[in-house]
């Protein structure tokens, strides 16, 4: 149980991480147009291979450091789960928070810009 448990938060984790890699190919490659440009295919390749890379070296550093045994179905199951845990319930709080501070910020860069000498 103790072995499901930390692949669960493992799998939480990976959720996090990937909110990470979102924004940063968000911001690398840009919102998805009607015609997908290179950058955006490379930014997604990119982001997509150093989210396995982490995912599998947080893996194998949990089951070296709890001394896992080998790695079981159970183990990949706990990881998925944990991953749509994060997806279904904590992801949909942090994409409501970054949208509130994205509007927030918004609005204090037009005031800015209403107010500087340059604008009309």
């Amino acid at each position: 149980m103790r072995i499901f448990l930390i692949c669960l938060a493992l799998g939480v984790c990976s959720g996090i991480v990937y909110d990470m890699l979102y924004i940063a190919r968000f911001i690398i490659g840009g919102r998805p147009a009607v015609k997908i440009k290179k950058r955006e295919i490379i930014s997604c390749a990119v982001c997509d291979i150093i989210y396995a890379a982490v995912l599998s070296a947080l893996f194998v550093a949990a089951s070296v450091l709890f001394c896992f045994p080998d790695v079981r179905l159970y183990m990949l199951a706990a990881v998925i789960l944990g991953a749509l845990l994060y997806i279904k319930s904590f992801h949909i709080m942090v994409a409501f928070f970054l949208n509130r501070l994205y509007n927030i910020v918004s609005r204090i860069a037009k005031r800015g810009k209403k107010g500087s000498p340059g604008a009309k």
